[in-house]
């Protein structure tokens, strides 16, 4: 009879799995769910190229304005009068643009920083103005003030502090760029592209204006990005990356495939235990 009684049992626990197969079906639909990471959130500008439409995009940049608290390289030359070099040029730049220093920290302490009411001081010509102006601007402005001295001075003037920083689900870190602009992509690939837990659809970015610092969103899966005057970053934008919702919650597949082992084993213990129990 006891025989009869265990059979009896383990066969009410086939019956109670039976009731509930639908553990098999759904398992592999969450697994797949949370495995599967879709094409459209991986991809940057989905769809360009795929027409000729596409072959040309038309970007839009604004030209960077100096605020107070940039730094600028000034360099005035002249063939006519060899001391110019020595009366307005500071010798740590041009012993650093021989590369016998560090180019970027010693740029940054010989520079010109433009103070908080927006001047710069520079030798013989005194205090300028410069906020709110262009590099082209400057260039043109401190031309003008040094060819009162010097007749046919030159000027190049560039922008030090072009630097951006990164946040969030990517390399964060701080990044100098060596050019007169950069674009977003451009950008992420310096902190080493997006990983795998960032929304590449909702990008935060911080812009710093006259006016106080302002917050925008792009889409970087959407090719429309690219005639977006968000593409082209400024210097001082801040750029977080935020995570997905799935990474948000810290679920990973592993953690994942754990826990649906975990549930399945204690739903089957649980009907072992309840069969049992009768």
């Amino acid at each position: 009879m006891s025989i009869r009684t265990d059979c009896i049992s383990f066969g009410n626990i086939k019956l109670q799995f039976m009731k509930n197969r639908w553990i098999i079906f759904i398992l592999p639909v969450l697994v797949s769910t949370f495995a599967c990471t879709r094409y459209r959130d991986i991809t940057y500008v989905r769809g360009i190229g795929q027409s000729i439409s596409d072959s040309l995009i038309q970007t839009t940049y604004s030209i960077y304005k100096v605020q107070p608290f940039d730094v600028l390289y000034i360099r005035v030359m002249s063939t006519l009068d060899p001391k110019a070099d020595e009366v307005f040029n500071q010798s740590s730049q041009t012993n650093a643009l021989s590369g016998g220093m560090n180019i970027m920290g010693t740029f940054y302490f010989s520079g010109y920083p433009i103070n908080e009411q927006g001047f710069i001081k520079m030798p013989l010509l005194g205090e300028l103005y410069v906020a709110g102006l262009t590099l082209k601007e400057i260039e043109e402005l401190v031309r003008q003030r040094t060819r009162e001295y010097v007749p046919d001075a030159e000027v190049k003037v560039r922008l030090l502090s072009f630097k951006v920083t990164l946040l969030g689900e990517i390399g964060s870190g701080q990044h100098t760029i060596l050019a007169d602009r950069a674009n977003l992509l451009e950008v992420i690939a310096m902190g080493g592209d997006i990983q795998k837990t960032g929304n590449k659809h909702n990008v935060l970015i911080l812009r710093t204006t006259p006016q106080g610092m302002r917050s925008y969103r792009v889409d970087l899966t959407d090719k429309n990005i690219i005639r977006s005057p968000l593409f082209y970053v400024q210097p001082n934008d801040i750029i977080y990356i935020e995570p997905t919702r799935a990474a948000a919650l810290r679920i990973s597949l592993s953690e994942l495939s754990l826990f649906i082992s975990s549930v399945t084993a204690i739903t089957s213990m649980y009907f072992l235990i309840k069969t049992l129990s009768k």
